[in-house]
């Protein structure tokens, strides 16, 4: 989704967070779908830098795919979880944008089974995933799993 589609959907999205109010909360032994996405992406991201390091360049044009292309939570989730971001909703989708984006070219540099554009591309995955992590996992648990 580009432009105005996009900012359609992430204002409709905010109007039902905003206006469900408590009914949204969610319960700290709840599982959330978001956590099985990032260990599939973890695994994935471990499984391209082996093929990498290993030069299996088929391996790892699979492994990109599957990051650029990855799952994400079912609606009702995303809208709990931007109602909690709120302003920084649109960053927390930047730095997806960006992994899809790096995983992407990284698909591209294994089929042309180019090493150092392979390497590049998956360190600024890696870059973006790390900026994501560092400014929203520690509260995302906080917030839907109550862990420090």
């Amino acid at each position: 989704m580009h432009g105005l589609a996009h900012g359609r959907m992430f204002g409709l999205a905010m109007a039902m967070a905003l206006g469900a109010g408590g009914a949204w909360a969610a319960s700290a032994s709840e599982p959330m779908a978001l956590r099985g996405v990032m260990q599939q992406m973890e695994h994935d991201t471990l499984a391209a830098n082996a093929a990498l390091r290993q030069q299996d360049w088929a391996e790892l044009a699979t492994r990109a795919d599957r990051l650029a292309h990855h799952a994400e939570p079912p609606i009702t989730e995303k809208v709990r979880i931007l109602g909690w971001l709120l302003t920084d909703a649109p960053t927390f989708r930047n730095h997806d944008v960006q992994v899809k984006a790096a995983a992407t070219e990284l698909q591209a540099a294994a089929q042309k089974k180019d090493a150092a554009a392979a390497t590049s591309a998956l360190q600024r995955m890696q870059q973006s995933c790390d900026g994501c992590h560092n400014s929203f996992r520690d509260r995302y648990l906080k917030r839907f799993y109550d862990k420090p």
